[in-house]
This record gives structure tokens, sequence and C-alpha cells, in this order.
């Protein structure tokens, strides 16, 4: 019976009666319906969850009507008179599909207009984290901590995953992951997060305009509602970040970015654009007596730049040709990443920088 909801896209749900209804008047058996539907096909929740503000600040704009098809048709009437459309276009036109694509599309990017400031940065995200919370809350029971301490304040999940929440600091979650193929919460502000593992369920952090997907890792993100970027830095396993209010997209996590350890990336939550790069202080992967094994005398720097690449999990970029008759003695035991690679660098006569969590070796070889 979902096939139906299946394969829709923004403009089918904001079109659809069924789906109107149920945002203007839950009920227990909507409320079911669409909680099932969301576990069966998750990668619609966000699709899911702009239909919803669309549905929501159209009917407002339209003003009030007595039942869900003449909701879709005045959300319709509100959206010929945003495009300046001729007023004799008649309802049945603007269902079909190529012109509903259109009006949609002409809608999202009408961020000037009043009724669509939803979508931008007008609105803070205090605002945007409680409409998500509003809408978590039709489908489960929801928990919230908040932090205002000086000190970081220890919360356990429900999966035993745990948080660090930082000061001034926001989170909310289902009371019980149990029934649900996803654990889904909710932050504004600073949090570190230790993840449980569980395959079948992957672990999504909904942080104001950033959506953080993980199986079970340990990652920071850094998402206060006055800064313009969202910051999310791994410490262990891989994490898939992207944009919550990415398009029309029916599978938004493919426009984002994968993360892996000592990875980090900066989200522009103003012009919606990723920057990666490799954490402040990249820490080792292994432990102390593993790292002892990494000496070397007299070695060629290919095999250093391998055991690092090992150690902390980075990519090192070089022109092996070119550094082929380069060689050191040293160890990976005593500095940090950056130390290390300033002393290979210095030794070999080369330069190091980063380009996009990579590190790139520029020299011009040894005699």
């Amino acid at each position: 019976m979902y096939q139906k909801h299946a394969s829709y896209q923004l403009a089918d749900f904001v079109t659809d009666e069924e789906f109107i209804e149920w945002v203007r008047r839950p009920t227990p058996h909507a409320d079911a319906y669409w909680k099932e539907f969301l576990e069966i096909f998750p990668h619609q929740s966000s699709t899911i969850y702009k239909a919803r503000l669309a549905v929501k600040m159209l009917i407002q704009e339209s003003g009030e009507t007595q039942g869900a098809e003449q909701d879709a048709r005045q959300i319709w009437d509100t959206i010929e008179q945003s495009l300046d459309s001729p007023k004799s276009v008649s309802f049945s036109l603007f269902l079909k599909p190529y012109v509903r694509w259109a009006a949609v599309l002409a809608l999202i990017c009408l961020a000037g207009a009043g009724w669509w400031a939803v979508q931008s940065l007008d609105k803070t995200s205090e605002s945007n984290y409680q409409t998500m919370i509003q809408d978590a809350k039709i489908l489960a029971a929801m928990e919230e901590v908040t932090n205002l301490t000086d000190q970081p304040r220890r919360v356990t999940l429900p999966d035993g995953s745990l948080v660090v929440l930082e000061k001034d600091s926001r989170l909310s979650y289902a009371k019980s992951f149990m029934g649900s193929n996803l654990r889904e919460v909710y932050l504004t502000g600073e949090a570190y997060f230790d993840v449980a593992k569980d395959p079948q369920k992957p672990f999504l952090v909904f942080s104001n305009e950033l959506v953080t997907k993980v199986i079970g890792t340990s990652f920071r993100i850094k998402a206060f509602d006055s800064e313009k970027n969202i910051v999310v830095s791994v410490r262990s396993g891989r994490v898939s970040v992207y944009a919550h209010k990415s398009g029309m997209n029916a599978d938004p996590e493919t426009t984002g970015l994968l993360l892996t350890p000592n990875q980090e990336v900066q989200f522009d939550r103003a012009g919606q654009r990723f920057s990666r790069t490799l954490i402040e202080k990249p820490m080792a992967l292994l432990n102390k007596e593993e790292l002892q094994q990494f000496s070397f005398e007299d070695a060629p720097v290919s095999r250093i730049f391998d055991a690092l690449e090992k150690v902390y999990g980075v990519e090192i970029v070089f022109d092996e040709e070119v550094l082929s008759n380069c060689r050191l003695t040293t160890s990976l035991s005593a500095e940090t990443l950056f130390e290390k690679l300033e002393v290979i660098c210095e030794g070999i006569g080369a330069t190091y920088k980063l380009v996009d969590a990579h590190v790139v070796i520029s020299g011009k070889g040894c005699n």
C-alpha cells in the first residue's frame, strides 16, 4: 500500500490530498502510516520534511480551507500568484507533471517571497530545530536535553550511544529506537558523539541545515545558531554529511561528502557549500605499541609516507619518480602529523599543503 508514495518527489507530495490532509489534520492512523512509510523508505525523509514545510507555509498563505482537495487547489493558486501566472490557468493544468515541476522549482527560487522565507537563513537555526522537533514528535515520543552549564553534559541514548553536550546546546531524540529502521537525533549547538554500532539502523544527526549519517563511529558537530558554518569532525569510522534541504534530489546523500578519521568539513549555511580538510590536530589511529614499530633508518621517503598514511588515515600525494632518491632516518612515535611532515619536508627539500583533506608534497628530488 506504500507503493503509491514510494517514488513521489517534492511536487508530488505537495499536491497529494492524503499528504495535505495529514499535514493539516494528523490522526493516529495517518501518523502510523507515514511513520511506517519512512521506515520502509528512509531516503524519503528529507523530501517529506520539505514537503511538510511547503504545505504548511502555502496553506498559511492561501488561508483556511475546508478540505485537502480545496487546500491543493489553493496551494496552486498561491503558486500561480507568486509566479504572476494568468488567472485563467486551470487547476488540472497545474497538476500536469512538467508544469508542477516548473512551479515548485520557481517556488523554491523565490527566497525573497515572504511566505517562503522559512527556507532562508533569515529564520534562525533555533526555529529550524524547533520545526524539526515538532515534526519528529508526530512520529515518536521525544526526549530533550539542554545544557546551560559551563561543563559538558554526558547523555546516554536509548541504544547506548554516548553524547557529550557542550554549553548552550540542545539535543532531542526518540525515547526509544525500537520499531524503527533509523536512529535520529536533533542538535542545535555543539556535541561529541560516540555511536554504538548497529549496521541495521543507521544513526542520523540533524543539525540545522546539515545531516550527518553514520553506523558506528565517533565525531563532533558544531552547529550554533549565531555561526555561519556547521563543522563536522571525525575521530573514528566514517560518516556521510549532506544538506538537509538539497533541492528535489530523491537521495540527498549523493550530493554530500564522505568523511574518514581525522577529516572535517565546514558547511557554508548561506551558500550551501562544503569545504573539506584535516582536523587541526590529527590523531594517530594506532596505539603506542603499534607506533613503536614505525622506525626507519636510511629508508626511502616513499615508505615513510606510506606509514604516515596508515598511522593517521590520510592520503599523501607525491611524485614517486621525483622523490625516488630521497632517504631518511626517523620514527613516528613522537611528533604530531604536521610536525613530522615539516621535519620530513625539511630533510628532503620539499614543502607540503592541504588540498581537500589530502597532503600534497612538492619537491625537486634528492641527489
